[in-house]
């Protein structure tokens, strides 16, 4: 009679093992993959932020992208390719905008030298992949701003494009 109550217990506990270790398995998968999507939120933020800076340096400089005739061109082509993939393409490109402001009264100016530059990413969604999945895409901004330099000897270059690309 012992020995049968002894195997009716360890059955039982067996199953509560496998309960157990499933719930403890349920929950370190949930945290796992809460941190990968948190770090992943994370790199996009900062590579943004690093994407605009780089761009606003460009700019502040006044200088011609190979293959570029306007500067806003020239400033959306080096944010691109400090943006590490998030922001390629024409959708990408349309994400990025690029004001110039007059750094006394603060309205709006065409971009010659003197002139505050900013350079924002605005719009872009990240959608997280693990348990934060159901909460929706994260929306993430980034901007950058400086004085651009007095304009070179030859002139300052055409700042926005009459023709701008047509965003979706």
């Amino acid at each position: 009679m012992i020995i049968s109550a002894n195997r009716v217990r360890r059955k039982a506990e067996r199953g509560d093992v496998l309960m157990e270790a499933t719930a403890t398995c349920l929950l370190l998968f949930g945290l796992l993959f809460l941190l990968i999507d948190v770090s992943l939120a994370l790199f996009a933020k900062a590579t943004l932020q690093e994407a605009v800076q780089e761009g606003v340096r460009y700019a502040v400089t006044e200088q011609l992208g190979s293959g570029q005739s306007y500067l806003n061109d020239s400033i959306v082509q080096v944010v691109q390719q400090h943006a590490a993939g998030l922001l390629n393409g024409s959708n990408g490109a349309c994400k990025i905008a690029i004001n110039y402001l007059n750094p006394v009264t603060g309205l709006a100016s065409a971009g010659s030298g003197g002139d505050v530059v900013e350079v924002s990413v605005v719009g872009y969604n990240y959608t997280p992949v693990g348990i934060l999945k159901s909460a929706g895409p994260i929306a993430i901004t980034a901007s950058s701003s400086d004085v651009l330099e007095p304009c070179p000897l030859g002139g300052c270059p055409p700042a926005a494009n009459p023709k701008p690309p047509t965003c979706p």
